[in-house]
């Protein structure tokens, strides 16, 4: 499994405004704008990465 604490960072704080600064589902429905525990994120977050590698993804980071 990908282990990148920082990339997992990143999305676990995109999933978490996702729900609370982005409710509009695009289809003419509105989210509840219901925050997520960082444990919640840091899970949505892990399970995304799961399935990008398991979809033959690899995630290289720059040297930056």
């Amino acid at each position: 499994m990908i282990r990148d604490e920082k990339l997992q960072r990143i999305i676990e704080r995109a999933i978490q405004s996702a729900f609370v600064d982005f409710p509009d589902a695009g289809n003419g429905t509105v989210w509840p704008k219901t925050y997520k525990e960082p444990n919640e994120c840091k899970t949505i977050a892990t399970a995304v990465l799961s399935a990008l590698k398991n979809a033959g993804y690899k995630i290289l980071l720059d040297a930056n």
